[in-house]
Formats: structure tokens, sequence, C-alpha cells
């Protein structure tokens, strides 16, 4: 019994041995290893190409810095130093988007070539470079329009180098340690650097980079705009849009029994991408326009929020619109709203204070593309790279109470008249017979 009991233990010691084995065997040394560019924009940002580069610092060899002429270049050498640069060809051509939007905000990645191949170590050792991102060759040309920020993340790589029977080293092991994280704040956590990362909850390189891009596609010179009224006809769906403005919101009154002169009421709120919490300003500019140009909107929202410019031909005047802030305003017949210099990625919500008798529809328009007509009061949508617009109309119906059609009423009043006209012949026809 003693020796059945002995032989079900070291079974049993067996299988969960055997149960570990796999475990430890999945987890091998990272013998290659690659840099991703992460690229954080808010929702529909088209953002531009981009060259990003990698410098490699030689920091040590088999723990000490005085022997770092044994540290081969890795990339392009920089100068007459031995230290290397990778470069990184980016765009939405090139990259790609990483599931949907989180908080309005999108992120594309790229990696590059795995950077220890094709090195020529000259014998086994540890050899420890420092990367981090060097710059970029995209220059923003206004920061008015755009704005860009670099990843401050530093890594420390050790590169373990063994030899083969025959002498020959070859890399067995990559490791990488973050220094100093996105924040600036140092560091020491170590990732993963594996060419597209596990392939089950990573698909990259964890030895990441993050960058973010925000723009604005409104006037060229927002502090002199020209925020006309919007053209009449809808814009061309994927075509650029040339207006001065970026998002809109308009009104229209139809119907016999609507008013041309009354103000409707709506109430508006924005809020910008925070990626680059520089790129926020105090206020944006809105005007109020009809189909003359920008008109002063004093009396149409709280005299507090209307400052000046002298863009144009003269003075005009402006409605600051805080972020995060929803903002009181009326609309009139014919009126609109503009935007000037709302981000791409600006999400709004919009709404009107109901009035009596009049039904309201709101025709949207999202980066140049109508959206389906939406029968309500209020909407929310966001502010694309082209033409973005809330257009309401107010409609107040021509069914007078009696059930008659105004626009009939003509035809109407000539039947009566020449019913009454037949009326009148019969009763006269009638008296003659009698007389006679």
């Amino acid at each position: 019994m003693k020796k059945t009991r002995l032989l079900l233990a070291l079974a049993l010691v067996f299988a969960l041995c055997l149960s570990f084995a796999p475990t430890a065997m999945a987890q091998p040394p990272y013998n290659e290893a690659a840099i991703t560019k992460l690229l954080q924009v808010p929702v529909g940002t088209e953002f531009p190409a981009m060259v990003f580069r990698f410098s490699f610092e030689p920091e040590q060899y088999n723990g000490s810095t005085t022997e770092l002429s044994r540290l081969p270049v890795i990339g392009t050498r920089v100068g007459t130093t031995s230290t290397g640069e990778i470069s990184l060809n980016f765009s939405r051509t090139t990259a790609t988007r990483e599931g949907p939007a989180v908080n309005r905000v999108e992120t594309y990645y790229l990696e590059t070539p795995d950077f220890v191949e094709g090195v020529d170590f000259p014998n086994a050792g540890i050899y420890d470079y420092i990367v981090e991102e060097s710059g970029t060759t995209y220059n923003i040309e206004s920061d008015l329009h755009e704005a860009l920020e670099l990843s401050v993340a530093q890594y420390r790589v050790s590169v373990w180098v063994q030899e083969d029977e025959d002498g020959v080293p070859f890399v067995f092991h990559v490791g990488v340690v973050r220094i100093t994280t996105e924040d600036g704040e140092d560091g020491d956590e170590k990732v993963d650097p594996t060419p597209g990362g596990d392939g089950i909850n990573t698909f990259y390189s964890q030895m990441t980079f993050t960058n973010k891009y925000v723009r604005t596609n409104g006037a060229d010179n927002p502090n002199n705009p020209n925020p006309q009224k919007p053209p009449a006809t809808d814009p061309t769906p994927g075509a650029p849009y040339t207006g001065d403005s970026t998002l809109n919101i308009g009104n229209e009154v139809t119907g016999l029994l609507g008013s041309q002169i009354m103000p409707f009421k709506l109430s508006l709120r924005i809020d910008v991408p925070t990626l680059i919490p520089d790129y926020v300003l105090p206020f944006y500019k809105a005007y109020l326009v009809d189909s003359t140009g920008p008109i002063d909107p004093t009396g149409t929202v709280n005299a507090s929020l209307i400052g000046t410019d002298t863009g144009g031909t003269g003075t005009r005047r402006f409605i600051r619109f805080e972020p995060g802030t929803a903002i009181n305003f009326e609309l009139k017949h014919g009126q609109t709203l503009v935007f000037i210099n709302t981000p791409v990625g600006t999400a709004y919500n919009v709404a009107q204070t109901a009035e009596a008798g009049y039904t309201t529809t709101i025709q949207p328009f999202y980066n140049s593309v109508k959206e389906p007509l939406v029968t309500a009061l209020a909407y929310a949508g966001l502010v694309g790279e082209r033409f973005n617009a809330a257009n309401y109309t107010n409609d107040y119906g021509d069914e007078p109470p009696t059930g008659l059609n105004v626009n009939d009423l003509p035809f109407y009043g000539l039947i009566l008249l020449a019913v009454g006209g037949l009326v009148i012949f019969i009763v006269i026809k009638a008296r003659k017979r009698n007389r006679g």
C-alpha cells in the first residue's frame, strides 16, 4: 500500500512538472527587436506624412563605459560618432489604425524593421544603448493650424551576444527597459520588443514612442477670416472645402405661417480635443452671418461673450465660445452661426427651444457628407476636415384651423362667386315666370 501511494505521488509530481514545462518554454529570450511609433489624433484627422527618427547612443559594454568603441553602430551613423539613427516613414497609407476610437481619439501604429538584424557585433558580450526619438522631418508651418507633440520616452536596449561552435557571434537575447516614461518621469519597466507582439494580446512591439497631432481646417488667417454664409448648394463629398468655417449652425423658417423675423432660441456646447493641452484656446470664435456677411450679434447672446476684431472691411463682432460651456444664442430665418477655428475632432451639442406650431428638423453634414435628416430639437455631432453643419428648418404648416388650404382660397372664391351668380340667375328667372 505504501509503495502504491509513493508511486501515485511521484506520478502526480511528474504530471505537474510536465504541465509547467510548456509555460517555461513558451517564453524564449527575445532575439528580435523593433520600435513602434504610435500617433494619436482626434477622430477624422487627416494627418500629414512624416518621417520619424530614433537615435541609438552607445552606453556601455559589459557594464563598462570605457570601451564604447566596441559597440557597433545601429542604423545610419550620425556624424563622426558611433551613434546610429534609424528612420520610419509614417503616413495614413503605411500606418494601421488600432481598433475603434477611444474618447474621440484614434491611434495609428507602425513598426520599424528588426533593428538588430544584420548588425555586426564583434564578439560575445552585452551591448547597451540608450534609444530615444531624435526628431522628425515634418515642420509645422503655422501653429494657428496644427500642433505636433514628440515623444520624450527613453529606453535602454541590452543586446546579449553569444558565439556559436565556430566562434561566430549571434544575438540570442535583446532586453529592453523603459527608463523614461511618456510623461517624462523616471521608469524601470521591462517591455517586450518582439516585432508583431505576441499576436494575441499585442500586435506590435511594446517598445513604443507616442506622438500627438492636432489640426484645424478653418480660415487661413483666423485673426482675419472671411466667415460668409455657406453656399446654398450642398458641398461635394470628399472634395476640399475652401470656406473659412469649421462648423455652421443655420436656421431656415418655412411655411406660410412661419415668422421670418422671430428669433429662435438655441444652446450650443463645444468640446475640443485635449490631446495637446497647449493647443486648447480659452475660447473659439463664432460669427453671426446672413446673406450679406457677418452681422452684429448684439441682443442675440449675452453681451459679455461678444468680442471685436478688425478683420474684413472694418470692426466686426464675434461670439466667444468657451470649451465645455453651453452658450445660449438666437437665430432668425436665414442666419447662421459660423465657427472659424475649431480643431478637427471637436464635438458639439446643439439644442433648440420648442416653439408652438413649428415642426423642427435638422440636416447635419459631417466632412461634406450629408447625414440622415433628424426630426428633433437637439443634435450631437463632430467637426471633420471638410464642411460641417447642423442646419435647422422650422416649419409652420399652411393648413388653417378650418381645414382649408390657404393656397386654395382664390379658387374657393371663384367657385363661390360662380355659385352665387347661378343662384341669382335662378331667382330672377323664377320671379319673371311668376309675373307672367
